[in-house]
């Protein structure tokens, strides 16, 4: 069988679809040695994804989030004489004539904004109508759909029940590169470069209205005006123009020296992170599954995270679980972790179990009985 997968979302930073794309095809090298795989890879992308015998790679140079791409990406199927496409995103060619395997990450597009402007975005609503309508086709057109967790295989359920025969929950996984730093070296040296001594609260992750980074700059006002707790907090990934509204809120809550932001980060750098904070925040508002609690979980750091969506399925009883809308319960959380050492010992030693309970061999491994399972099916 000859399998294409999109790999066109993996590219610098790794948001999360791009990281579950490249850890999937690195274990799927690893496990399957009989079916040949094309890599459709950006072609921005300096690195190649794989190399192994039966791993093919083509250079895609058009979006991947694009309607060009859902007509021109089958010319290049039908070339490869491909039996199956895996589009770990959910964009994928109407008129394809293989089979199609659909990772959905999250339907977070559908629900909210990908800016912080206040107001009717025309624009936005205009692209989130698109959205719907090219997203509806291409989940029917599929033959397989994965979601990362139950939450998210009931969300889409919800949205067309006609799927559900089709929807398999399949969990991710952390990656190996996250894990507790024996150099502690490496730890000081990345809190020496914020300059400042104190309590360190941590997020790391995509800057968007639904990650909630709003309340957690109010929370940190709580705590340091109310608490007069000697903390800051660093806000990892984002690029300049999507931290521009959170910057002048941090300067409007009069809490802009307390708060650091780092923009993109290497992987190194964001594992340096997660050893040297205190405490990890990570209250979304909606999450297809949330990898970033894991990870810092994986680099032994206290996790506090929301009740809603796929998380509580993610973390389990391994995390502090807040009401992602209630800065007050945010702010006493933290502070809980930051003052209780048995809380944060108790919380660090069911992180690192936790984690054990995801693998990406596992992941490989069940994505690999789908691909086998829709091979002989008729369509």
């Amino acid at each position: 069988m000859r399998i294409a997968i999109d790999a066109r979302k993996v590219e610098f930073p790794l948001s999360g679809i791009g990281r579950y794309t490249k850890n999937l095809i690195t274990h799927l090298s690893l496990i399957d040695k009989e079916n040949d795989y094309v890599i459709l890879q950006n072609k921005n992308y300096p690195v190649e994804i794989i190399q192994a015998p039966n791993f093919k790679t083509i250079s895609v140079n058009y979006p991947a989030f694009s309607v060009r791409s859902l007509f021109l990406l089958q010319k290049i199927l039908s070339r490869e004489k491909i039996d199956l496409l895996h589009s770990p995103f959910i964009f994928a060619p109407l008129l394809a004539k293989c089979k199609i395997v659909l990772s959905v990450y999250d339907l977070i597009p559908l629900r909210f904004s990908k800016s912080f402007k206040k107001g009717k975005d025309l624009f936005w609503l205009f692209r989130k109508l698109i959205f719907r309508l090219i997203f509806l086709m291409v989940v029917k057109r599929s033959d397989s759909i994965i979601t990362l967790s139950e939450a998210g295989s009931e969300e889409l359920k919800k949205l067309d029940r006609s799927l559900n025969k089709k929807i398999k929950v399949i969990y991710p996984a952390s990656d190996e590169i996250f894990r507790k730093l024996s150099n502690y070296k490496k730890v000081e040296e990345v809190r020496e470069k914020f300059n400042f001594v104190g309590e360190m609260i941590l997020y790391v992750g995509m800057i968007r209205p639904h990650k909630n980074l709003l309340r957690v700059l109010e929370a940190l006002k709580l705590l340091i005006n109310e608490e007069n707790r000697h903390c800051f907090l660093v806000i990892g990934g984002g690029k300049e123009t999507d931290l521009f509204f959170l910057k002048g809120m941090a300067n409007k809550f009069g809490i802009s020296k307390h708060v650091f932001f780092s923009g993109s980060l290497t992987d190194s750098e964001v594992v340096a992170l997660m050893n040297a904070a205190d405490v990890f925040v990570f209250p979304s508002l909606e999450e297809g599954f949330g990898l970033p609690p894991l990870e810092a979980m994986a680099c032994g750091t206290p996790v506090i995270t929301s009740n809603l969506s796929s998380l509580p399925e993610v973390v389990g009883d391994a995390a502090l679980l807040v009401n992602p809308y209630d800065v007050q319960e945010i702010a006493s959380a933290i502070k809980k972790v930051l003052t209780d050492p048995k809380l944060r010992e108790s919380l660090i030693k069911k992180g690192f179990e936790r984690v054990k309970r995801f693998s990406w061999e596992k992941t490989a491994k069940k994505t690999l009985q789908i691909y086998q399972e829709i091979a002989g099916m008729k369509r």
